[in-house]
């Protein structure tokens, strides 16, 4: 039998077939392997607790929320600026400027990363 830690914001998988590991409640993680004490992407802590990010958002970090550059949305609960989709064609969200740029010429938008990938063949 494995014995378990203290998980904090989550449960110990122990018992006979246990691995001792803590899985953390949806809006809570892991920052350090065991102890579920941080919050997980798309939540920002209030000081005691974890509230998930509002329509628009993404969780810049463990106690803000940003907003989505303008003429961009995202579905909610995600973790960065990358997740936020813009409307406008071959353009990607920018952290530095908070807005959505257009890719560079001989760069598409590569629709599973977000991000501009050449379009010229190797």
């Amino acid at each position: 039998m494995i014995a378990c830690p203290n998980c904090g914001h989550g449960t110990c998988n122990d018992g006979i077939n246990g691995d001792g590991q803590c899985i953390c409640d949806i809006e809570w993680t892991s920052s350090d392997g065991g102890t579920c004490n941080s919050c997980a992407a798309g939540y920002y802590s209030n000081g005691g607790d974890c509230l998930v990010c509002g329509a628009n958002e993404y969780s810049f970090n463990e106690t803000t929320c940003l907003s989505c550059p303008q003429n961009s949305s995202r579905m909610s609960k995600w973790k960065s600026i990358l997740d936020c989709n813009c409307t406008s064609f071959n353009h990607y969200p920018n952290n530095q400027t908070s807005t959505c740029l257009p890719c560079d010429y001989g760069f598409l938008l590569d629709d599973d990363s977000n991000t501009c990938q050449s379009n010229i063949l190797h």
